[in-house]
């Protein structure tokens, strides 16, 4: 296989702009997400250039970027709702123009959330994205926040009735109420809707019997989706995350996939698979994908046909999947050793982890949907950030370190090599840097 020289340049965009604290103390979104890799630096970072071969410098940028629905295409989001989109055109960010807006209310245990929706739509398909805070709507008691995400409804799933809302022009409106989750590209949606042509709201999924919570709100486990799973639904059925038959929940245990189309108990959906280990599946060849704790010390991947009824497991790894595992895509990642491995395809990959240091833990993990470009941030045994990219089919590496990339609230892998990341600048997250690594 001819092997591609790799030339990473890193610009760094420094942000002027600094992020809106809530004054109220109503409400308080995270500033930095929720960055696994090591903690943020305590004073404002004086880069230096021992991670780019340039830096350039721009103010136009002020917020972390994260992912829409579209490959290259990103949007900034303001505590106060203002939304901004960005392509990213041979490694730079280029402003664009939202299609459109419109305010959408849904019922959330009773209480009528509402957020300005702003909308790009490209190649016929539409990504939007809003939010609601009690700072915009203090009529509203018991939600102080929430994220609302418009995108393609399931084109083939149809309800207890026959009808399919994708042949009507209706999208799919999801929600999720975690604000620690702000900025961050992991977000659990626990709350879906069907949002018609007129932008009126119904409920998407049966709610019966959903219990409430001590919060005075229904519980936010009933039915979860997230964005890894929301593509690959191609039959009348539509696949989900549940708890609702356990008293306590955890992402990393007492969860079950969910199948509409059900009836019985809790009608319009039905359990699929029992005991899932993490928020994550994968559908291939008839098949479901998916990992299930051993025991404390142990997981399992595993596949499940619905035909057949049978599971048959492929791989087990050693540890806990939360604790010493990064999921993105269709890979896992070892934490402690690099070992890298594509769940369905079975593709094996290591990043040398001894070239970033001898004793190094990896916090932050990006890879491209082609499956050929990988990012990794995180700390050695003394706490010293180090980033590094990689080429998997050539295994060409590229190693930095700077305290930057203790900061790292968001990160992305492009198809074309392309690596972004959103790093804070200082502990509170008053100011981030957009550093973006190209080829040239």
């Amino acid at each position: 296989m001819k092997r591609y020289k790799v030339l990473l340049a890193f610009v760094l965009v420094v942000l002027a702009a600094a992020i809106a604290v809530v004054a109220t103390g109503v409400i308080d979104i995270r500033s930095s997400g929720d960055p696994t890799g090591p903690s943020t630096p305590a004073q404002p970072v004086n880069p230096k250039t021992d991670y780019t071969d340039y830096y350039n410098t721009h103010t136009e940028i002020a917020l972390p970027l994260l992912k829409t629905d579209f490959e290259n295409v990103f949007f900034t989001m303001s505590k106060l709702g203002d939304v901004q989109f960005y392509q990213i055109v041979n490694g730079v960010p280029q402003t664009l123009e939202e299609t459109g807006s419109y305010e959408v209310t849904a019922v959330c245990s009773s209480q009528k959330l509402s957020a300005m929706i702003h909308c790009i739509e490209l190649g016929g398909k539409t990504f939007g994205c809003g939010l609601f805070t009690n700072q915009l709507h203090p009529e509203v008691l018991i939600y102080d926040y929430a994220f609302f995400k418009v995108t393609e409804m399931f084109t083939s799933f149809r309800d207890i009735n026959g009808v399919n809302y994708a042949a009507r022009g209706a999208k799919l409106l999801l929600i999720d109420t975690d604000s620690s989750r702000f900025f961050s590209n992991e977000k659990i949606y626990s709350e879906a809707f069907v949002l018609n042509t007129d932008h009126s709201t119904s409920l998407f999924l049966s709610n019966d019997q959903r219990t409430v919570d001590m919060d005075a709100r229904e519980r936010e486990d009933y039915k979860m989706f997230t964005d890894s799973i929301l593509d690959q639904h191609t039959s009348s059925n539509v696949l989900f995350f549940s708890s609702r038959y356990y008293a306590d929940f955890a992402e990393s245990g007492n969860v079950d996939i969910f199948t509409s189309g059900g009836s019985g108990t809790n009608i319009d959906n039905v359990r699929y698979v029992i005991g899932i280990d993490s928020l994550y599946f994968w559908k291939y060849e008839g098949e479901t994908y998916f990992f299930r704790a051993e025991d404390a010390e142990s997981f399992t991947l595993k596949a499940y046909n619905a035909v057949s009824g049978e599971t048959r497991s492929l791989e087990t790894f050693s540890g806990s999947l939360s604790e010493d595992y990064l999921v993105r895509g269709q890979w896992i990642l070892d934490k402690h050793t690099g070992a890298l491995l594509n769940v369905i395809t079975g593709q094996t990959c290591t990043v040398p982890f001894a070239s970033f240091s001898k004793q190094f833990t990896a916090g932050v993990f990006e890879i491209s949907e082609n499956g050929r470009y990988c990012v990794i941030a995180g700390a050695d045994a003394k706490g010293k950030a180090i980033c590094g990219r990689m080429e998997l089919d050539t295994g060409s590496l590229r190693v930095y370190t700077n305290d930057i990339f203790g900061g790292v609230a968001t990160a992305a892998a492009l198809n074309d090599g392309t690596v972004l990341l959103s790093a804070a600048a200082s502990k509170n997250g008053e100011t981030y840097l957009q550093l973006i690594g190209a080829d040239n």
